[in-house]
């Protein structure tokens, strides 16, 4: 007994010992390579590396965590981050040239849907079991707003908007945007609701407005009223502070561009180019190149991307074309709206019937769009690019309520 007393001793010793020359290995290696070139490489990695990084020692995790790591990870890394959006939940994607791997599931619930993202934080909105659940962009009474950073898994659910202050009862469509206030450094969810069968068209017109300040308010404030967006599932991201989405006038039979500026919560006009498209029905509008873009749909020959290459100056946009060569022959007589570009001068597109494609700007072809493990179903498809954070954001405000596991929390399976 007394030989196995002085052996487990040893092992103890021995098992501090090498605890100790662990931690004195981390310490050597970001005191002798500089800390600027460790976060260099560590950068140019994958999400589940950097993720595994995080897990080696406080001394990796801190520098992995700090606000100006995750902007050099934004910077010089290969990857482009996504999140998709099917009929089983939200999905967060990365790739590069001849790379596609799915990361992780952020959630996995039937019809949740991916209402905005920015800065790394995702907006999902979950329908509840409870209640009437009409067409993917009419949402019963019950549904509610989560707002989550996929990489570190943190989930807040936001407060409940209060129907009743609505000038027209009944049921409703929604669209939301999330953004981020550079002043305040706060994230800020803007909301555009309108009726479903309004009792007359300038309803759509004069669309409830709210906004949600994460950190500041307690519930949502009524920012006055909006013109409905026409044809958008999401406000998409944000360019020089502000939404952009079009708006067709049923009554006047044109289109107008419209913006919110989130710092100073006012709404203005954006001039079109002189020569585009035919009515402007057939355009959407969209981020490329850190350029607001229109995107033009009503020419037989060609698909045009008109970029604005000096924000708010209608003189500065530039015309690029695709021509229906170039297009496969199944999505030639579709419309099509540009997502993301990509590092390697491509451009994710979705098509009419909700496929994506990745379109090669050098060599002019088309390619689908395929990911591994995730079945993308063209009724209900939806993809936005993801800017990924690694350091924590405070989510909390006295009107959001923390949730640890959302799968567990709302577990509808809400059928069509």
């Amino acid at each position: 007994m007394a030989r196995k007393k002085r052996r487990t001793k040893k092992s103890m010793k021995q098992h501090k010992t090498e605890e100790f020359g662990k931690e004195i290995t981390q310490t050597s290696l970001i005191d002798t390579v500089s800390e600027s070139l460790v976060a260099n490489i560590i950068a140019g990695l994958p999400i589940a590396s950097i993720c595994a990084w995080r897990c080696v020692g406080k001394l990796f995790l801190k520098l992995i965590s700090e606000n100006w790591f995750t902007k050099l990870y934004a910077e010089i890394s290969p990857y482009i981050t996504v999140v998709v959006n099917n009929n089983f939940g939200v999905h967060l994607v990365e790739f590069a040239k001849g790379y596609c791997q799915l990361y992780k599931s952020v959630i996995q619930i039937n019809k949740a849907k991916i209402a905005g993202s920015c800065k790394g934080l995702i907006l999902i909105l979950v329908p509840c079991e409870i209640g009437e659940y009409w067409s993917p962009f009419i949402y019963c009474a019950q549904s509610h707003l989560y707002l989550c950073n996929p990489i570190l898994g943190q989930y807040v659910r936001l407060p409940t908007h209060n129907k009743k202050n609505y000038s027209c009862r009944g049921k409703r469509t929604e669209v939301y945007g999330l953004g981020f206030n550079t002043i305040t450094d706060k994230y800020m969810i803007l909301r555009i609701s309108t009726p479903v069968d309004p009792p007359h068209p300038i309803y759509k017109k004069r669309s409830e407005a709210d906004v949600f300040i994460i950190g500041t308010n307690i519930t949502w404030k009524r920012v006055g009223y909006l013109p409905y967006p026409s044809y958008q599932e999401s406000l998409g991201d944000t360019m020089k502070g502000a939404f952009h989405w079009l708006f067709y006038n049923e009554m006047k039979n044109f289109t107008s561009l419209y913006a919110f500026n989130i710092e100073d919560e006012r709404d203005y006009l954006i001039p079109f180019p002189l020569n585009i498209g035919n009515g402007k029905v057939n355009m959407s509008v969209g981020i490329l190149n850190n350029c607001l873009c229109l995107f033009d749909n009503s020419h037989h020959a060609h698909f045009d991307i008109w970029s604005m290459k000096e924000y708010g100056v209608g003189e500065s946009w530039v015309l690029k074309c695709i021509l229906t060569a170039s297009i496969p022959a199944g999505i030639c007589k579709s419309t099509l709206h540009p997502l993301v570009a990509l590092k390697d001068d491509g451009i994710i597109i979705k098509s009419g019937s909700g496929n994506f494609y990745i379109y090669d700007q050098k060599n002019m072809n088309f390619t689908r769009f395929e990911i591994d493990n995730v079945e993308l179903l063209a009724e209900s498809n939806y993809l936005a690019v993801h800017s990924s954070n690694f350091c924590s954001a405070d989510l909390m405000s006295n009107g959001c309520v923390l949730v640890t596991e959302l799968g567990a929390r709302c577990s509808a399976r809400i059928s069509k």
